[in-house]
Protein backbone atom coordinates (compact mmCIF):
# COMPACT_ATOMS: atom_id res chain seq x y z
CA UNK A 1 0.00 0.00 0.00
CA UNK A 2 2.92 1.95 0.05
CA UNK A 3 3.39 5.02 -2.99
CA UNK A 4 5.46 2.47 -5.19
CA UNK A 5 8.14 5.66 -5.91
CA UNK A 6 8.20 8.09 -3.08
CA UNK A 7 10.57 10.12 -4.41
CA UNK A 8 8.64 11.19 -7.41
CA UNK A 9 5.73 12.51 -5.24
CA UNK A 10 5.16 15.89 -5.52
CA UNK A 11 7.17 18.28 -3.07
CA UNK A 12 5.46 19.85 -0.37
CA UNK A 13 5.25 22.09 2.67
CA UNK A 14 4.62 20.21 5.98
CA UNK A 15 4.53 22.03 9.28
CA UNK A 16 4.65 19.07 12.04
CA UNK A 17 3.48 20.55 15.35
CA UNK A 18 4.03 19.10 19.10
CA UNK A 19 1.67 21.11 21.22
CA UNK A 20 1.83 21.66 24.98
CA UNK A 21 -0.90 20.98 26.97
CA UNK A 22 -1.95 24.20 29.51
CA UNK A 23 -0.86 22.16 32.68
CA UNK A 24 1.88 20.39 31.47
CA UNK A 25 4.88 21.05 33.14
CA UNK A 26 8.17 23.30 31.86
CA UNK A 27 10.68 20.78 32.98
CA UNK A 28 14.57 20.89 32.55
CA UNK A 29 14.07 17.22 31.33
CA UNK A 30 11.88 18.23 28.04
CA UNK A 31 14.20 16.48 25.54
CA UNK A 32 15.09 18.94 22.43
CA UNK A 33 12.56 17.36 19.78
CA UNK A 34 9.42 15.14 20.18
CA UNK A 35 10.93 11.61 19.32
CA UNK A 36 7.25 10.93 17.04
CA UNK A 37 7.84 14.06 14.81
CA UNK A 38 11.64 13.20 14.52
CA UNK A 39 10.66 10.39 13.05
CA UNK A 40 8.12 11.26 10.58
CA UNK A 41 10.71 14.11 9.44
CA UNK A 42 13.23 11.24 9.12
CA UNK A 43 11.15 9.38 7.03
CA UNK A 44 10.12 12.32 4.71
CA UNK A 45 11.55 11.95 1.11
CA UNK A 46 13.83 15.02 0.56
CA UNK A 47 11.80 16.95 -1.55
CA UNK A 48 9.45 17.76 0.83
CA UNK A 49 10.42 20.56 3.05
CA UNK A 50 9.57 20.94 6.82
CA UNK A 51 9.25 22.86 9.89
CA UNK A 52 8.69 21.70 13.42
CA UNK A 53 6.99 23.48 15.73
CA UNK A 54 7.67 22.29 19.19
CA UNK A 55 5.52 24.82 22.30
CA UNK A 56 7.60 22.66 24.85
CA UNK A 57 10.28 25.51 24.09
CA UNK A 58 7.62 28.22 22.97
CA UNK A 59 7.69 28.30 19.71
CA UNK A 60 5.54 30.20 18.13
CA UNK A 61 3.06 28.96 15.37
CA UNK A 62 2.88 30.84 12.22
CA UNK A 63 -1.32 30.38 11.04
CA UNK A 64 -0.91 32.32 7.84
CA UNK A 65 2.05 29.66 7.04
CA UNK A 66 1.66 28.56 3.55
CA UNK A 67 1.31 25.19 4.68
CA UNK A 68 0.24 22.15 2.34
CA UNK A 69 -1.02 20.68 5.70
CA UNK A 70 0.16 20.57 9.18
CA UNK A 71 0.43 17.66 11.18
CA UNK A 72 -0.11 17.51 14.73
CA UNK A 73 0.73 14.50 17.51
CA UNK A 74 -0.88 14.55 20.91
CA UNK A 75 -0.78 12.17 23.93
CA UNK A 76 -3.91 13.00 26.49
CA UNK A 77 -2.64 15.88 28.45
CA UNK A 78 -2.09 17.74 25.02
CA UNK A 79 -5.06 17.12 23.17
CA UNK A 80 -7.19 19.71 23.84
CA UNK A 81 -4.73 22.32 22.67
CA UNK A 82 -3.99 20.07 19.55
CA UNK A 83 -7.62 20.49 18.71
CA UNK A 84 -7.36 24.41 18.95
CA UNK A 85 -4.47 24.59 17.19
CA UNK A 86 -6.37 22.18 14.31
CA UNK A 87 -9.26 24.19 14.34
CA UNK A 88 -7.66 27.82 13.90
CA UNK A 89 -6.13 25.75 10.91
CA UNK A 90 -8.89 24.31 9.54
CA UNK A 91 -10.95 28.00 10.03
CA UNK A 92 -7.84 29.16 7.35
CA UNK A 93 -8.98 25.82 4.78
CA UNK A 94 -5.53 24.66 5.95
CA UNK A 95 -5.97 20.51 6.05
CA UNK A 96 -5.17 18.99 8.99
CA UNK A 97 -3.99 15.59 10.47
CA UNK A 98 -3.89 14.54 13.78
CA UNK A 99 -2.19 11.42 15.50
CA UNK A 100 -0.72 10.32 18.33
CA UNK A 101 -1.34 8.31 21.91
CA UNK A 102 -4.37 10.30 22.78
CA UNK A 103 -5.90 10.26 18.82
CA UNK A 104 -4.94 6.52 18.42
CA UNK A 105 -7.53 5.94 21.05
CA UNK A 106 -9.70 8.63 21.00
CA UNK A 107 -10.63 8.39 16.78
CA UNK A 108 -14.32 9.74 16.98
CA UNK A 109 -13.26 12.76 19.64
CA UNK A 110 -10.43 13.55 17.57
CA UNK A 111 -12.52 13.68 14.02
CA UNK A 112 -14.56 16.17 15.25
CA UNK A 113 -11.23 18.53 14.41
CA UNK A 114 -9.55 16.93 11.41
CA UNK A 115 -9.30 16.28 7.98
CA UNK A 116 -7.74 13.05 8.56
CA UNK A 117 -6.77 11.13 11.41
CA UNK A 118 -3.27 8.34 12.16
CA UNK A 119 -4.03 5.27 14.05
CA UNK A 120 -1.00 3.50 15.34
CA UNK A 121 2.20 4.06 14.44
CA UNK A 122 2.96 5.83 11.15
CA UNK A 123 5.98 4.64 9.99
CA UNK A 124 4.50 2.15 7.37
CA UNK A 125 1.72 4.27 6.42
CA UNK A 126 3.76 7.90 6.08
CA UNK A 127 4.71 8.10 2.51
CA UNK A 128 1.70 6.67 1.40
CA UNK A 129 -0.22 9.81 3.05
CA UNK A 130 2.14 12.03 1.45
CA UNK A 131 1.23 10.72 -2.05
CA UNK A 132 -2.68 10.58 -1.13
CA UNK A 133 -1.97 14.61 -0.18
CA UNK A 134 -0.16 15.61 -2.92
CA UNK A 135 -2.63 14.31 -5.46
CA UNK A 136 -5.88 15.59 -3.87
CA UNK A 137 -6.90 11.96 -2.36
CA UNK A 138 -6.46 12.60 1.56
CA UNK A 139 -8.16 9.89 2.89
CA UNK A 140 -9.82 10.61 6.56
CA UNK A 141 -8.07 8.06 8.50
CA UNK A 142 -5.11 5.86 8.18
CA UNK A 143 -4.68 3.01 10.53
CA UNK A 144 -1.49 1.47 10.82
CA UNK A 145 -3.34 -2.25 11.23
CA UNK A 146 -4.17 -1.98 7.15
CA UNK A 147 -0.52 -1.75 6.72
CA UNK A 148 2.42 -3.61 7.27
CA UNK A 149 3.65 -3.75 10.72
CA UNK A 150 6.49 -1.94 11.69
CA UNK A 151 9.49 -4.68 12.17
CA UNK A 152 12.23 -2.28 11.84
CA UNK A 153 13.22 1.17 13.95
CA UNK A 154 13.78 3.94 11.56
CA UNK A 155 17.47 5.63 12.06
CA UNK A 156 16.77 9.34 12.82
CA UNK A 157 18.09 11.88 10.97
CA UNK A 158 19.15 14.34 13.38
CA UNK A 159 20.51 16.86 10.27
CA UNK A 160 17.26 16.84 8.81
CA UNK A 161 15.70 17.28 12.30
CA UNK A 162 18.25 20.17 13.19
CA UNK A 163 17.29 21.72 10.35
CA UNK A 164 13.32 21.47 10.21
CA UNK A 165 13.47 22.87 14.13
CA UNK A 166 13.67 25.96 15.56
CA UNK A 167 16.56 24.02 18.42
CA UNK A 168 19.89 25.46 18.58
CA UNK A 169 22.83 23.56 20.13
CA UNK A 170 23.03 22.59 23.98
CA UNK A 171 25.75 21.17 26.26
CA UNK A 172 25.30 18.40 28.33
CA UNK A 173 22.62 19.93 30.68
CA UNK A 174 19.70 19.25 28.36
CA UNK A 175 18.85 16.18 26.66
CA UNK A 176 19.06 14.82 23.03
CA UNK A 177 16.55 12.19 22.47
CA UNK A 178 17.15 8.79 21.07
CA UNK A 179 16.16 5.37 21.22
CA UNK A 180 17.82 1.91 21.03
CA UNK A 181 14.78 -0.09 20.80
CA UNK A 182 11.01 0.45 20.27
CA UNK A 183 8.01 -2.17 21.66
CA UNK A 184 7.79 -3.70 24.86
CA UNK A 185 6.83 -7.77 25.50
CA UNK A 186 4.98 -7.45 28.54
CA UNK A 187 1.31 -6.09 29.00
CA UNK A 188 1.20 -3.38 32.29
CA UNK A 189 -2.63 -2.68 32.92
CA UNK A 190 -1.00 1.69 33.28
CA UNK A 191 1.11 1.32 30.41
CA UNK A 192 -0.21 2.10 26.91
CA UNK A 193 3.46 0.67 24.86
CA UNK A 194 1.30 -3.06 24.45
CA UNK A 195 -1.88 -1.43 22.61
CA UNK A 196 0.04 1.64 20.90
CA UNK A 197 3.53 0.45 19.51
CA UNK A 198 2.85 -3.17 20.48
CA UNK A 199 4.97 -5.92 21.79
CA UNK A 200 6.93 -6.53 19.16
CA UNK A 201 10.63 -5.93 20.50
CA UNK A 202 12.45 -4.04 17.81
CA UNK A 203 16.43 -3.00 18.56
CA UNK A 204 18.25 -0.82 16.55
CA UNK A 205 21.92 -1.86 14.63
CA UNK A 206 25.07 -0.99 16.35
CA UNK A 207 26.40 0.54 13.45
CA UNK A 208 23.25 2.78 12.32
CA UNK A 209 22.94 3.60 16.06
CA UNK A 210 26.83 4.58 16.28
CA UNK A 211 25.91 7.14 13.04
CA UNK A 212 23.25 8.54 14.57
CA UNK A 213 24.80 9.63 17.80
CA UNK A 214 27.69 10.87 15.97
CA UNK A 215 25.21 13.14 13.54
CA UNK A 216 23.36 14.12 16.83
CA UNK A 217 26.61 15.30 18.22
CA UNK A 218 28.03 17.38 15.45
CA UNK A 219 24.17 19.16 14.98
CA UNK A 220 23.00 19.56 18.51
CA UNK A 221 25.58 19.21 20.93
CA UNK A 222 27.92 22.06 21.62
CA UNK A 223 31.35 21.14 23.07
CA UNK A 224 31.94 24.52 24.35
CA UNK A 225 29.26 24.77 27.18
CA UNK A 226 29.31 23.21 30.62
CA UNK A 227 30.21 19.90 29.67
CA UNK A 228 32.66 17.55 28.21
CA UNK A 229 29.83 14.91 27.09
CA UNK A 230 26.09 15.68 25.58
CA UNK A 231 23.31 13.94 27.29
CA UNK A 232 21.23 11.21 25.71
CA UNK A 233 17.27 10.84 26.96
CA UNK A 234 16.42 7.19 26.18
CA UNK A 235 13.33 7.41 25.18
CA UNK A 236 13.06 3.33 24.78
CA UNK A 237 9.88 1.93 26.54
CA UNK A 238 11.46 -0.84 28.15
CA UNK A 239 15.54 -1.13 27.81
CA UNK A 240 15.99 -4.07 30.11
CA UNK A 241 13.54 -7.01 28.91
CA UNK A 242 16.34 -9.11 30.57
CA UNK A 243 19.80 -8.59 31.50
CA UNK A 244 21.86 -10.28 28.56
CA UNK A 245 19.94 -7.93 26.01
CA UNK A 246 20.49 -4.98 28.47
CA UNK A 247 24.06 -5.58 29.02
CA UNK A 248 24.71 -5.84 25.41
CA UNK A 249 22.79 -2.24 24.83
CA UNK A 250 25.14 -0.80 27.65
CA UNK A 251 28.49 -2.18 26.46
CA UNK A 252 27.26 -0.51 22.92
CA UNK A 253 26.51 2.52 24.47
CA UNK A 254 29.90 3.02 26.26
CA UNK A 255 32.02 2.60 23.21
CA UNK A 256 29.71 6.08 21.98
CA UNK A 257 31.11 8.13 24.50
CA UNK A 258 28.14 9.95 25.73
CA UNK A 259 26.00 10.63 28.95
CA UNK A 260 22.32 9.07 29.09
CA UNK A 261 19.71 8.71 30.91
CA UNK A 262 16.76 5.26 31.21
CA UNK A 263 14.12 3.98 32.61
CA UNK A 264 14.79 0.85 34.14
CA UNK A 265 12.86 -1.38 36.47
CA UNK A 266 14.36 -1.37 40.14
CA UNK A 267 14.92 -4.95 39.91
CA UNK A 268 17.90 -4.89 37.43
CA UNK A 269 19.71 -2.74 39.91
CA UNK A 270 20.04 -5.11 42.71
CA UNK A 271 22.69 -6.70 40.21
CA UNK A 272 26.03 -4.67 40.98
CA UNK A 273 27.72 -5.77 37.52
CA UNK A 274 24.29 -4.69 36.10
CA UNK A 275 25.09 -0.95 37.84
CA UNK A 276 28.63 -0.97 37.21
CA UNK A 277 27.72 -1.07 33.62
CA UNK A 278 25.37 1.25 33.75
CA UNK A 279 28.32 3.80 35.78
CA UNK A 280 30.78 2.90 32.87
CA UNK A 281 28.40 3.32 29.71
CA UNK A 282 27.90 6.77 31.25
CA UNK A 283 24.37 6.97 32.08
CA UNK A 284 23.37 10.21 34.17
CA UNK A 285 20.57 8.61 36.05
CA UNK A 286 17.92 5.75 35.96
CA UNK A 287 14.16 6.90 36.21
CA UNK A 288 12.66 3.88 37.93
CA UNK A 289 9.02 3.26 38.71
CA UNK A 290 8.99 2.36 42.84
CA UNK A 291 5.10 3.41 42.73
CA UNK A 292 5.01 3.41 47.41
CA UNK A 293 7.37 2.52 50.12
CA UNK A 294 3.93 0.91 51.61
CA UNK A 295 3.76 -2.77 51.50
CA UNK A 296 0.08 -3.21 50.92
CA UNK A 297 0.10 -0.63 48.42
CA UNK A 298 2.83 -2.46 46.62
CA UNK A 299 1.56 -5.66 47.31
CA UNK A 300 -1.94 -4.17 45.52
CA UNK A 301 0.60 -3.28 42.46
CA UNK A 302 1.69 -6.71 42.25
CA UNK A 303 5.04 -5.49 42.98
CA UNK A 304 4.98 -6.81 47.02
CA UNK A 305 6.49 -10.39 46.77
CA UNK A 306 9.83 -8.43 45.32
CA UNK A 307 9.97 -5.55 46.65
CA UNK A 308 9.87 -3.05 50.02
CA UNK A 309 10.75 0.48 51.10
CA UNK A 310 14.06 -1.13 53.05
CA UNK A 311 14.44 -2.70 49.80
CA UNK A 312 14.23 -0.06 47.67
CA UNK A 313 16.71 2.53 50.21
CA UNK A 314 19.76 -0.21 50.34
CA UNK A 315 19.50 -0.28 46.39
CA UNK A 316 19.35 3.74 46.28
CA UNK A 317 22.07 3.88 48.74
CA UNK A 318 23.96 0.88 46.89
CA UNK A 319 23.47 3.03 43.46
CA UNK A 320 25.02 6.15 45.07
CA UNK A 321 28.55 4.73 46.33
CA UNK A 322 28.75 3.38 42.43
CA UNK A 323 27.56 6.44 41.19
CA UNK A 324 24.40 6.16 39.69
CA UNK A 325 21.94 8.61 40.33
CA UNK A 326 18.70 7.01 40.72
CA UNK A 327 15.19 8.69 40.19
CA UNK A 328 12.16 7.77 41.73
CA UNK A 329 9.30 7.68 40.55
CA UNK A 330 5.62 7.39 43.35
CA UNK A 331 1.96 7.19 42.93
CA UNK A 332 -0.48 8.02 44.84
CA UNK A 333 -3.72 6.39 45.02
CA UNK A 334 -6.61 7.59 47.35
CA UNK A 335 -8.34 4.03 47.85
CA UNK A 336 -4.79 2.61 49.07
CA UNK A 337 -2.96 6.03 50.87
CA UNK A 338 -4.05 7.90 53.63
CA UNK A 339 -2.03 11.41 54.10
CA UNK A 340 -0.43 9.61 56.80
CA UNK A 341 1.14 7.52 54.18
CA UNK A 342 1.90 10.68 52.15
CA UNK A 343 3.96 11.75 54.94
CA UNK A 344 5.91 9.25 55.37
CA UNK A 345 6.95 8.61 52.09
CA UNK A 346 8.17 12.21 51.74
CA UNK A 347 9.83 11.75 55.27
CA UNK A 348 11.99 8.69 53.07
CA UNK A 349 12.77 10.64 50.02
CA UNK A 350 14.34 13.07 52.42
CA UNK A 351 16.42 10.54 54.53
CA UNK A 352 17.15 9.01 51.19
CA UNK A 353 18.29 12.23 49.51
CA UNK A 354 16.46 10.63 46.41
CA UNK A 355 17.61 12.64 42.94
CA UNK A 356 14.61 14.44 41.37
CA UNK A 357 11.50 12.41 43.19
CA UNK A 358 8.30 12.66 40.81
CA UNK A 359 5.26 12.24 42.69
CA UNK A 360 1.96 11.40 40.74
CA UNK A 361 -1.68 10.63 41.54
CA UNK A 362 -2.68 7.89 40.08
CA UNK A 363 -4.59 8.52 36.19
CA UNK A 364 -6.00 5.67 33.92
CA UNK A 365 -4.83 6.75 30.29
CA UNK A 366 -6.73 6.14 27.65
CA UNK A 367 -5.36 3.22 25.47
CA UNK A 368 -4.31 1.58 28.52
CA UNK A 369 -6.14 -1.73 30.30
CA UNK A 370 -6.21 0.28 33.55
CA UNK A 371 -8.48 3.09 31.63
CA UNK A 372 -10.76 0.41 30.10
CA UNK A 373 -11.41 -0.79 33.50
CA UNK A 374 -12.08 2.23 35.14
CA UNK A 375 -14.83 3.20 32.82
CA UNK A 376 -16.60 0.27 32.31
CA UNK A 377 -17.02 0.26 35.99
CA UNK A 378 -17.96 3.90 36.49
CA UNK A 379 -15.07 4.79 38.46
CA UNK A 380 -13.30 7.60 35.80
CA UNK A 381 -15.61 11.05 37.24
CA UNK A 382 -13.38 13.63 34.94
CA UNK A 383 -12.08 13.58 31.13
CA UNK A 384 -10.98 17.22 30.85
CA UNK A 385 -8.16 15.98 29.12
CA UNK A 386 -6.25 19.32 30.28
CA UNK A 387 -6.27 17.65 33.96
CA UNK A 388 -4.67 14.17 32.70
CA UNK A 389 -1.28 15.04 34.10
CA UNK A 390 -0.82 12.73 37.11
CA UNK A 391 -1.71 15.89 39.38
CA UNK A 392 -5.48 15.76 39.52
CA UNK A 393 -7.38 13.25 40.98
CA UNK A 394 -10.18 11.94 37.92
CA UNK A 395 -11.07 9.13 39.66
CA UNK A 396 -14.10 8.25 42.14
CA UNK A 397 -12.48 8.64 46.17
CA UNK A 398 -14.68 7.70 48.86
CA UNK A 399 -11.86 8.29 51.23
CA UNK A 400 -11.07 11.97 50.11
CA UNK A 401 -12.58 15.07 48.26
CA UNK A 402 -10.90 15.51 44.80
CA UNK A 403 -9.35 19.05 45.27
CA UNK A 404 -7.77 18.33 49.15
CA UNK A 405 -6.04 14.72 48.02
CA UNK A 406 -4.74 16.99 44.59
CA UNK A 407 -3.77 19.72 47.47
CA UNK A 408 -2.00 17.18 49.75
CA UNK A 409 -0.05 15.81 46.85
CA UNK A 410 1.11 18.80 45.44
CA UNK A 411 1.78 20.32 49.00
CA UNK A 412 4.27 16.93 49.85
CA UNK A 413 5.83 17.79 46.42
CA UNK A 414 6.71 20.86 46.76
CA UNK A 415 8.22 20.09 50.02
CA UNK A 416 10.60 17.38 48.71
CA UNK A 417 11.99 20.79 46.56
CA UNK A 418 12.73 22.73 49.01
CA UNK A 419 16.57 24.44 49.24
CA UNK A 420 17.18 22.35 52.45
CA UNK A 421 16.74 18.72 50.77
CA UNK A 422 17.79 20.41 47.28
CA UNK A 423 21.33 21.42 49.20
CA UNK A 424 21.40 17.77 50.88
CA UNK A 425 20.09 15.46 47.43
CA UNK A 426 23.16 17.74 45.37
CA UNK A 427 25.75 17.35 47.91
CA UNK A 428 25.07 13.43 48.94
CA UNK A 429 24.41 12.46 44.89
CA UNK A 430 26.75 11.55 42.11
CA UNK A 431 26.56 14.36 38.78
CA UNK A 432 26.15 17.65 41.08
CA UNK A 433 25.59 19.78 37.66
CA UNK A 434 23.01 18.04 36.44
CA UNK A 435 21.26 16.84 39.94
CA UNK A 436 21.10 21.06 40.86
CA UNK A 437 19.98 22.52 37.32
CA UNK A 438 17.19 19.75 37.09
CA UNK A 439 16.05 20.22 40.58
CA UNK A 440 15.68 23.96 40.70
CA UNK A 441 13.81 23.43 37.38
CA UNK A 442 11.80 21.19 38.76
CA UNK A 443 10.90 23.97 42.06
CA UNK A 444 10.36 26.39 39.97
CA UNK A 445 7.35 24.49 38.33
CA UNK A 446 6.12 23.25 41.44
CA UNK A 447 5.82 26.47 42.93
CA UNK A 448 4.22 27.75 40.15
CA UNK A 449 1.87 25.38 40.01
CA UNK A 450 1.03 24.93 43.71
CA UNK A 451 0.16 28.86 43.48
CA UNK A 452 -2.22 28.81 40.78
CA UNK A 453 -3.74 25.93 42.72
CA UNK A 454 -3.96 28.05 46.17
CA UNK A 455 -5.45 31.05 43.79
CA UNK A 456 -8.23 29.24 41.82
CA UNK A 457 -9.55 27.20 44.58
CA UNK A 458 -9.21 29.33 47.32
CA UNK A 459 -6.75 26.86 49.42
CA UNK A 460 -4.99 27.38 51.70
CA UNK A 461 -2.60 24.85 54.12
CA UNK A 462 -5.17 25.27 57.43
CA UNK A 463 -7.58 22.97 55.11
CA UNK A 464 -5.45 20.22 55.31
CA UNK A 465 -4.77 20.07 59.09
CA UNK A 466 -6.32 17.16 61.32
CA UNK A 467 -6.91 15.02 58.04
CA UNK A 468 -5.24 11.43 58.09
Amino acid sequence: MQSIKPAETTPLKILLVSPQGKLDEDSNQKPLFHMALGVLTSLTPPQHEIELIDEHFHDEIDYEGDYDFIGITSRTIEATRAYEIADAFRAKGKPVILGGLHISFNPEEAKQHADCIVVGEADNLWTTLLDDVANKRLKPEYNSKDFPPVKEIAPLDYARIAKASKRVKVDGTKSIPIYLTRGCPFNCSFCVTPNFTGKQYRTQKPELLKHQIEEAKKYFFNPKGKTSKPWFMLTDENLGINKKKLWDSLDLLKECDITFSVFLSINFLEDPKTVRKLVDAGCNFVLAGLESIKQSTLEAYNKGLVNSAEKYAKIIDDCRKAGLNIQCNFLFNPALDTFEDIDELVQFVKKNNIFMPIFQIITPYPGTQMYWDYKKEGLITNEDWEKYNALHLVIKSERYEPLIFQYKVLKSYVDVYSWRYIVSRTYHNPRKLINLVTSIAFRTHLKKQIATFEQENHMSPAQLQGIK
